[in-house]
């Protein structure tokens, strides 16, 4: 009889072994606990840039490490408005769990591919506008992240630009392909400031020579871009150089401060890619892009230059010194 009872367990031991292997081969693997993301980022430069390095260690503070629970891919596309779409699609090929275009026009390129893959713009300019969300409150679609009023800031930019070069008259003003809604208003802020805009909308960067040669027939005597990344960034360098050789004051937006235009406004760059790596955080989390209200950038760069102002034979008033968050020397 106890022969019998140790053969009986035996068999229940073997039995309850086999039914246990069945189970782990049947069964799924779990996941991770703390599986590999992927986030693909559309920019213009592979250079060195504030902004981006901001991007990369605010990521990593939030606990998403390149190489061991992130990886970044990144393509740029030189100033190349011809490269954002292939670049585009190559990114979401890639199957990113979220993709960050810096500006608004990358990101209406992602959302026309896309309404799937959750996209955080950087510098949205009027997203409502050119139909990227629903509402800044409400997103209801599948991007978010930071704007500013591309009026707005227009409107302070050309203000800024009368206050520091009182003498202006006659303001040449580039515009991007999609910005003239915005300029019947800057015509209400030239009216008020008794001045005359002289409008050049620029479709290709390498247009800026033809800018300033109709400026000059005009005889303008300041410009202001108001076209701003991504469609003069890489051009940077020349179109301040343009107005320097034209003698013609310029205001140019915050990411291209150190090119050599008079003054530069706009949000901080450090300030908003941190913002954006923020977002970027709650959506890999889980929280979904239409349900995330669009931000506004809390500080913005006020840059005046005076090696330029000496070149141009400019005397800034001392309250725009007194105003500025930066003065080049």
């Amino acid at each position: 009889m106890k022969r019998r009872r140790i053969h009986v367990a035996s068999r229940r031991l073997l039995l309850k072994a086999s039914a246990g292997a069945w189970l782990g081969a049947s069964l799924p693997t779990a996941k991770p606990q703390n599986p590999m993301r992927r986030v693909a980022f559309l920019g213009i430069v592979e250079a060195p840039a504030p902004g981006l390095e901001a991007f990369r260690s605010r990521l990593a503070e939030l606990g998403w490490v390149e190489g061991k629970s992130l990886v970044l891919d990144m393509r740029f596309t030189h100033g190349d408005g011809a490269r954002i779409a292939p670049l585009t699609a190559e990114l979401l090929a890639l199957q990113p769990d979220v993709f960050v275009a810096p500006f608004d026009t990358f990101a209406i390129a992602a959302a026309a591919s896309t309404s799937k893959v959750p996209i955080v713009f950087a510098g949205g300019i009027d997203p409502v506008a050119y139909g990227l969300i629903d509402s800044l409150a409400h997103p209801g679609r599948n991007a978010t992240g930071l704007s500013i009023s591309g009026v707005a800031l227009g409107q302070k930019g050309l203000s800024l630009l009368k206050e520091a070069v009182p003498r202006l008259s006659v303001v040449g003003v580039i515009v991007g392909n999609r910005d003239r809604y915005k300029v019947e208003s800057l015509e209400d802020t030239a009216r008020h400031s008794g001045l005359r805009l002289v409008q050049f909308e620029l479709t290709r960067p390498d247009d800026i020579d033809q800018a300033f040669e109709k400026f000059t027939q005009a005889g303008a005597n300041g410009v202001v871009d108001y076209a701003g990344t991504p469609s003069t960034f890489e051009v940077r360098d020349r179109l301040a150089a343009l107005a320097i050789e034209h003698r013609l004051p310029m205001l140019v937006s915050s990411a291209q401060a150190d090119s050599g235009g008079l003054l530069s406004y706009g949000p901080n760059n450090v300030d908003v890619f941190r913002h954006t790596a923020e977002l970027v955080d709650r959506i890999l989390r889980g929280a979904k892009p239409a349900d995330i209200p669009v931000e506004q950038p809390n500080l913005y760069d006020y840059v005046v230059n005076l090696r330029t102002a000496r070149v141009l034979g400019v005397t800034l008033p001392q309250s725009v010194l007194l105003r500025a968050t930066r003065v080049i020397e």
